[in-house]
């Protein structure tokens, strides 16, 4: 009867015990089924985002040099201002470069008188050569009648004293036999006398036809020197044309001269205008380095400018570039401005991980080899930028690029 009543007491405890497994095993998959749920969900919402954290604003930091040396004389910004492109940013003292242009330009002046003179010179030359020619030309001529006329004067002249010769011979017998006939008493006094007047009248016309001869072949070899001479002087005067090039050819040089000293001068007027440094572009300059009475060699920074244009670089996971292309949407949310994100696309990759553009980038092939997930830069255009956020490189972002298009 005791064990009767006690089975009758445990009835209604185990029946009580099932009711309440039942409704732990219905919240157990009730949780299941919202995580299940949930995670199709995530996936379905998340696959084909690839994001990363790794990832920063980035933009172009230009250094403004001075392109020429000088002392500051004059600073137009203050640290971190924003500028303009074409805005000046500092004075340097232009006084030695005011004097280097007048230098040159004085240069130029002077070069464009010798160029000028040698222009004059070549057309003097030019004119002087073909009368020259000409002259020698005409004193050939000259020189040459003048040594046929000399030669039929030798003929002449020989032909004289050969005739005077010939009188003289027979003023000679004449004169011998009037003395035979003077001395027999054949012929008076007086004819014997003009028979010896003919003689030494005779005598006297071969002297004279004689020196009249060496006279004229003295003349004959004098004409013949002239005609050496002026076949030489033609001779000379011949290559006009070479003359006229030589001199044609020093205008030439003189008038590079010219263009050599205006390339100096417009150098000088270049280092002139550098003396007052512009801001290349439209942007903020940061970092100046210069103050007043500083002196400045060529190159040295001035200040450096941020231009406005910017971009996203994130540095992603190899294993998660494999669908992403140029084009695709992109969401970045900085950090600083968190919950305002702002909408890019892809626009380029990097044509190296970014180990390989390290300073020492590194060598696999060694023998403690360890695999490492290397990162790829991509880069990353940003559409509009809400109002109220600035942007400035360096600033960290998170980046979600959507490969799913």
């Amino acid at each position: 009867m005791a064990t009767a009543s006690a089975e009758i007491e445990e009835a209604p405890a185990h029946g009580s015990a099932q009711p309440k497994s039942s409704k732990r095993t219905l919240v157990l998959g009730l949780v299941a089924a919202v995580a299940v749920a949930a995670g199709c969900i995530w996936y379905v919402t998340h696959h084909g985002l690839e994001n990363t954290d790794n990832a920063q604003i980035d933009g172009d930091v230009v250094s403004v040099p001075a392109r020429v040396g000088g002392v500051v004389t004059k600073i137009e910004f203050v640290e971190n201002q924003r500028v303009k492109a074409g805005d000046l940013l500092a004075e340097l003292d232009s006084a030695p470069a005011q004097a280097r242009l007048a230098e040159a330009a004085a240069n130029v002046l002077a070069a464009q008188a010798q160029a000028d003179a040698a222009d004059a010179t070549a057309r003097v030359s030019e004119t002087t050569a073909v009368g020259d020619k000409s002259i020698a030309d005409a004193s050939l001529i000259t020189a040459s009648v003048g040594a046929a006329s000399t030669t039929d004067q030798i003929k002449e002249a020989a032909a004289q004293l050969q005739s005077a010769q010939t009188s003289l011979q027979q003023a000679r017998l004449d004169h011998d036999r009037a003395q035979s006939l003077l001395t027999s008493g054949a012929i008076s006094k007086a004819e014997y006398d003009r028979t010896d007047t003919g003689y030494r009248v005779a005598q006297s016309s071969v002297d004279v036809a004689s020196a009249r001869l060496t006279s004229i072949k003295s003349s004959a070899a004098q004409a013949q020197s002239r005609v050496v001479e002026a076949q030489a002087k033609a001779k000379s005067s011949n290559d006009v044309e070479t003359q006229i090039k030589l001199a044609n050819a020093r205008a030439k040089a003189a008038h590079a001269q010219v263009e050599t000293a205006t390339a100096a001068r417009n150098l000088a007027a270049l280092d002139l205008s550098y003396t007052e440094i512009f801001a290349p572009s439209d942007g903020v300059v940061s970092k100046k380095s210069i103050n007043v009475g500083q002196m400045l060699s060529p190159g040295q920074s001035v200040v450096q400018i941020v231009p406005d244009k910017l971009w996203v670089t994130g540095n992603f996971k190899e294993t998660q570039v494999a669908k992403m292309r140029v084009g695709q949407a992109a969401s970045v949310e900085v950090d600083a401005f968190s919950g305002k994100p702002i909408e890019g696309e892809v626009e380029s990759f990097s044509g190296a991980t970014g180990a390989k553009f390290t300073l020492l980038p590194p060598d696999n092939a060694t023998g403690n080899f360890t695999k490492v997930v290397q990162r790829l830069p991509v880069r990353i255009r940003l559409h509009e930028i809400p109002a109220g956020i600035a942007l400035r490189p360096g600033m960290s972002v998170d980046l979600t690029v959507d490969t799913r298009k």
